[in-house]
């Protein structure tokens, strides 16, 4: 990594060591296996991914993070470390969680959630919000 035009290097050990003295290693660490397991139960449950939709996400994140031209997303890439296999696997994990979510939720009786306190009061306040903005137009 450059600072101030010299090269620092930077070792793994270091960052995690980082991120578990700041409280962050744990909750990230959670997240990558929450994403791993839910991929693999996706693919299990035979959900794909189709190169269309994978070139959809690829679009939406160049658009997100304004990448216009192939030399800004190559430039990205190497500024951040990451090759292009482990960009698509990123997006194409993220499709494989949202439709397996799709997955459970059809095959999921949401009574059981829908009759949660926590459920309730959130459409509570989502109702009265909307009312509120109504009144304020």
């Amino acid at each position: 990594m450059a600072a101030q035009g010299k090269e620092i290097e930077v070792t793994v050990a270091e960052v995690v060591d980082y991120l578990r003295v700041t409280g962050q290693f744990t909750p990230t660490l959670r997240e990558v296996v929450e994403r791993k397991l839910t991929a693999q139960a996706a693919r299990k449950s035979r959900v794909r991914v189709t190169a269309a939709e994978l070139q959809r996400a690829a679009d939406v994140f160049r658009a997100v993070n304004d990448l216009s031209k192939a030399s800004d997303t190559q430039r990205w890439l190497r500024s951040n470390g990451i090759t292009l296999e482990a960009l698509e696997g990123y997006l194409e994990t993220n499709i494989l969680i949202s439709k397996f979510k799709d997955t459970l939720e059809k095959k999921t009786n949401k009574t059981k959630y829908l009759t949660a306190s926590a459920v309730k009061e959130a459409v509570r306040e989502m109702v009265y919000r909307d009312w509120l903005n109504s009144q304020m137009k």
